[in-house]
């Protein structure tokens, strides 16, 4: 049976792009993350930090060292960072709080106040802070 280069194309890309999806779709499945409950009163934060290419590695420095500390928050339900693809220099956090007094004591931690004093240093634009209510 022969099978024409477009089949060939066709199929073998179909089980390539397969091939690269199944070992990270499984990974995802086979994750054991705890996951807290959102209740319909949590806080959704969104607050985003930009520098320049050249300080982009610090500031993403920076940004990775809240996390730890930060997850481990009373009151913290998530707190994920990500970093444009478009632009290295631009992270944005994803935050859900279970209240506004718990983002309120978050904003007075140690680590958080010492992000900011080097955010003062390297960001070469206002920091972004969307405080936002989930309509749905």
């Amino acid at each position: 049976m022969k099978t024409s280069r477009r089949e060939f194309v066709k199929y073998s890309t179909g089980t390539a792009l397969l091939a690269a999806i199944a070992p990270a779709a499984t990974t995802l499945i086979s994750c054991n993350v705890k996951h807290k409950k959102m209740s319909n009163k949590s806080l959704n934060v969104v607050a985003i930090a930009e520098t320049s290419a050249d300080k982009a590695e610090e500031l993403k420095s920076v940004c990775l060292g809240l996390i730890e500390p930060t997850r481990k928050e009373e009151g913290c339900i998530s707190y994920d960072l990500y970093q444009d693809i478009t632009n290295p220099g631009k992270f944005t956090f994803i935050e859900n709080w279970e209240s506004k007094e718990h983002l309120d004591i978050h904003l007075k931690t140690p680590h958080l106040v010492a992000a900011g004093t080097a955010f003062g240093r390297i960001v070469t634009r206002e920091v972004v802070v969307l405080m936002l209510d989930k309509l749905t």
